[in-house]
């Protein structure tokens, strides 16, 4: 059985809509809700003025796999949280810019976390500041629309 973590994740960017039933069906998959109460997703129901936040409790290895692929492969952007299992990972960020998935160590309460080997590697403050900038993505509205 998978080691099961609470997920958070947001995306923004914009979605054509003949990819949004693919992208449903990747919601769907992952079981992912728009609320930690567990209110389902739809469509008709998105503001438009910020990105969407889904979330869900007990997601096998901490990860949305189906909505983070549609992600990439269709170029939206997200930050994905997720806590940790004990003994198997344990919290941390994921992010995408659009071009690349990065991760970042985090906390329980989703504050980046920096190791004194990460510190050192970096050099230098204004790498470490540049390393903590790509962990703090901001994540544009999620509109379905085709349109930037």
């Amino acid at each position: 059985m998978a080691d099961r973590a609470s997920v958070a994740i947001r995306i923004g960017g914009s979605l054509s809509p003949d990819l949004l039933p693919g992208f449903c069906a990747a919601v769907e998959s992952d079981g992912a809700f728009t609320d930690w109460e567990g209110t389902a997703f739809d469509p008709d129901d998105l503001d438009r003025s910020v990105p969407l936040y889904l979330a869900d409790h007990e997601v096998a290895w901490g990860r949305f796999e189906a909505i983070e692929t549609f992600c990439v492969d269709h170029a939206l952007v997200f930050a994905r949280w997720a806590g940790g299992a004990s003994g198997a990972f344990g919290p941390e960020r994921v992010v995408f810019d659009g071009t690349t998935v990065r991760s970042f160590s985090a906390s329980d309460d989703d504050e980046i976390l920096i190791s004194a080997e990460t510190v050192r590697g970096l050099g230098s403050y204004a790498a470490v500041l540049s390393h903590l900038a790509a962990a703090e993505l901001e994540i544009p509205p999620f509109r379905i629309d085709g349109t930037g």
